[in-house]
């Protein structure tokens, strides 16, 4: 008995030490992975996630494939992602509309994606309002004192419910003048029409803006926020010039469908973390694209989009989109 007793005492202490540790994700990854990008490639998400991916998959030794899965304003690539396998192979990429005004503007869509859950922020970035190459030089104020002269002038957006509706519906409340609203399937197809003149307005990330603004293509009219940008320091924000629209730039973060076993969402998290906090990443990967990147736990992600959700609605309210309009 005493022997039997040793060795299966000695089988369990081997067992237990072999066993990842309480909390730890149980030999992940073994697969391949793939981030779904629910827009078409080009715009600020798709840029970022690519970069992270590429830093993935050095950082966890296993393929990490981008899915571009654009349309429905993001809800298509939103849906497969809630719908996919919960085992770690499987994650999508959110931003700030998605997860925070798409519950108010467009809540039937929204529940399509609901039971998703968020792994992370990747990045943050300053945003800037921009007009096409049409538009007289000046601020946004002056921007706004041509379009009231103006007929059957646009703005574009990446979608209904988008950040970008909601500026320039708020805008419009405001001022009292007439744009219409064209929805594309990302903001980087919204960006072309606007270097075509197509569209005389939208805003973006600085990530796809700058390059367009150094070349003369579009004009800065603000910047979101309360304070200028170094790389504009002619462009005045959007406090200056007397607008308080309550919401100050952009961010992107990483989630994954609902029944992810916490320990896995937490090592991606942490994977995350470590490669948007990496110096040579940094340096090489975000800073050049004006993202500032973050990596948090999915505790501080779920914290802020709480936050970002309650004033959403107050947005939504403001700008008058959604169900109630």
């Amino acid at each position: 008995m005493n022997n039997i007793s040793r060795r299966g005492l000695l089988a369990g202490a081997t067992a237990l030490l072999a066993a990842p540790a309480l909390g730890q994700a149980p030999e992940w990854p073994r697969r391949p992975m793939r981030i779904i990008v629910p827009q078409p490639p080009g715009g600020n998400l798709d840029i970022l996630v690519r970069a992270v991916a590429e830093g993935l998959r050095q950082d966890l030794g296993q393929p990490v494939i981008v899915e571009n899965r654009p349309g429905g304003n993001s809800v298509i690539g939103l849906e497969a992602c809630a719908l996919a396998a919960p085992d770690g192979t499987t994650f999508c990429a959110v931003n700030i509309e998605s997860m925070a005004t798409m519950p108010h503007a467009e809540p039937e869509l929204f529940a399509r994606f609901a039971s998703l859950l968020p792994v992370t922020q990747l990045a943050s970035a300053p945003s800037v309002l921009v007009g096409s190459p049409e538009v007289p030089q000046g601020d946004l104020r002056a921007f706004i004192a041509w379009a009231k002269g103006q007929r059957e002038i646009n703005y574009g957006s990446s979608g209904v419910g988008s950040a970008q509706q909601l500026l320039f519906e708020w805008l419009k409340a405001k001022e009292g003048f007439a744009m219409e609203h064209v929805p594309f399937r990302g903001i980087g197809d919204a960006f072309r029409e606007l270097v075509a003149g197509r569209v005389q307005a939208s805003y973006g990330a600085m990530a796809l803006s700058m390059p367009l603004i150094r070349g003369g293509r579009i004009r800065p009219l603000a910047v979101l926020g309360s304070r200028r940008l170094a790389e504009l320091p002619d462009t005045p924000s959007m406090a200056e010039l007397g607008f308080n629209f309550p919401y100050g730039g952009a961010w992107w973060g990483l989630a994954a469908p609902g029944a992810l076993p916490p320990a896995i969402a937490e090592a991606m998290a942490a994977a995350v973390r470590r490669v948007v906090t990496n110096e040579e990443f940094v340096g090489r990967a975000l800073a050049p694209n004006f993202f500032n990147g973050i990596g948090n736990t999915l505790a501080e992600f779920a914290a802020i989009i709480a936050r970002e959700r309650a004033a959403g609605a107050e947005l939504v309210r403001l700008a008058g989109v959604g169900p109630s309009r």
